[in-house]
């Protein structure tokens, strides 16, 4: 048995002597007698009674004598309670039979810092309850998490979480419930920022959570996912990094670059919860999962933290994410391959007054290189373009065709050359 063990049962034995002591109080006590029943005295006759007051001693004065040996007990009884409790640090019965490893206690304590920081979060669209009457009610048409960005009662969560929603709601882990607005979303990064709008008595349920870093991560580091997965509220799983730099497809069919591949169990409802790494940092965005089933099947993705935090300073700043563009109209994957021979991205149109037609590219070009990215798909240049800001210059080098309007054509002779430029991005417009 553990010394915290012994110390338990030694401390229960001394609070049972303790209340025997107490019990016993005004009547002698014999710890050694014997439990029969005593012989009842048969009462003398008067004249062999004799006055006793001399040679024994009163009622109160066995009493006292009693009282004087067990008082001595009692004190030690106290004394060995008040210096072994201390020496074996007694805590309640429920915690003394539920010592964790040093593992389990970091785990724990994670879990109960960072658990207030995240929320349920429910998208509710109105529908048309009784056609006769006209009258909508609110139906819940999704749940995801979402979590504390900051004590202004920003929360970030999906962009897929609350798309086409009428409105949205917010749970924090205490039960209040309360109408969130959507300060803005970005469907090709699959991020949202919502903002509640609490009262200054309950201003301490927004606990904000601690914001690390993506960048260096490694294979193998241990994460913790934070969610509400088929609606079970704040719910945490464990895992590592399986794999980072992975490429996972928005909502709205740009690539999301750089994504987090972990083993941590990701199911539906945890989208949009935080990856925590062993700090108890928020590295990620929960996003994504690889199933078949459609649960949880060891492969999870996240946004990476670097991403969320550009893209959310940029909706809190301008409303919407400011993004970095050439103006251009691209080809279908491939193609390039099939004119050229090499890999690229065929210039099929440019836009009005677009940072590519300014800086001399023709429809015809094709893109190859990308401030030193190769480019093969579509998606590579978008994740090119997604490392600048408007304003940048990036270096392009493309193929230039001799006969652009051969290009395609059966039998047609057409030769490339390598022309470098340097192109001044400018802000792609916002659609809508």
């Amino acid at each position: 048995m553990k010394p915290r063990g012994w110390a338990l049962v030694l401390f229960h034995v001394a609070t049972l002597a303790v209340i025997i002591v107490l019990f016993s109080h005004g009547r002698p006590v014999s710890f050694t007698g014997s439990c029969k029943e005593a012989p009842r005295l048969q009462p003398r006759p008067r004249s062999m009674l004799k006055p006793l007051s001399k040679s024994l001693p009163s009622p109160s004065q066995e009493r006292t004598k009693s009282d004087e040996r067990l008082w001595p007990f009692l004190a030690a009884v106290c004394a060995f309670i008040v210096g072994i409790a201390p020496m074996q640090g007694l805590e309640p019965v429920a915690q003394a039979f539920e010592d964790l490893n040093p593992e389990e206690s970091v785990t724990v304590d994670l879990f109960q810092k960072s658990t207030p920081g995240v929320v349920f979060v429910t998208n509710e669209v109105f529908k048309l309850a009784n056609t006769q009457k006209m009258e909508v009610e609110a139906v819940p048409t999704g749940t995801g998490s979402g979590w504390v960005f900051d004590n202004e009662g920003h929360i970030i969560t999906n962009y897929h979480v609350i798309e086409k929603a009428s409105f949205v709601t917010v749970k924090f882990i205490e039960g209040t419930e309360v109408v969130a607005k959507v300060i803005g979303a970005d469907e090709y990064s699959d991020v949202a920022v919502l903002q509640v709008d609490l009262p200054a008595q309950r201003k301490a349920m927004l606990r904000p959570l601690q914001r690390g870093t993506s960048a260096g991560l490694r294979v193998g580091q241990e994460v913790y996912a934070i969610g509400n997965p088929f609606g079970l509220d704040h719910t945490l799983t464990k895992g590592i990094v399986s794999g980072v730099g992975r490429t996972i497809q928005s909502v709205g069919g740009r690539p999301i670059q750089g994504a987090i591949q972990t083993d941590a169990s990701i199911n539906p409802g945890n989208s949009g919860g935080p990856l925590l790494n062993s700090r108890g940092q928020v590295i990620g965005m929960n996003t994504a999962i690889f199933s078949p089933s459609g649960a949880s099947a060891g492969i999870g993705f996240a946004i990476p933290s670097d991403t969320v935090s550009a893209r959310v300073n940029s909706i809190l700043k301008f409303g919407y994410v400011k993004r970095a563009g050439l103006g251009l109209y691209l080809g279908q994957d491939g193609l390039a391959q099939r004119l050229s021979g090499r890999p690229g991205g065929v210039v099929a149109g440019l836009q009005k007054n677009s940072a590519a037609g300014e800086a001399g590219v023709k429809p015809g070009d094709i893109l190859e290189v990308i401030d030193g990215r190769r480019i093969k798909t579509v998606n590579d240049i978008y994740a090119a373009l997604d490392e600048h800001q408007p304003g940048d210059v990036v270096k392009v080098k493309l193929l230039r065709p001799d006969k652009p309007d051969e290009l395609g054509l059966p039998e047609s002779d057409v030769t490339f050359r390598e022309v470098p430029l340097e192109i001044t991005l400018k802000e792609v417009q916002k659609q809508g």
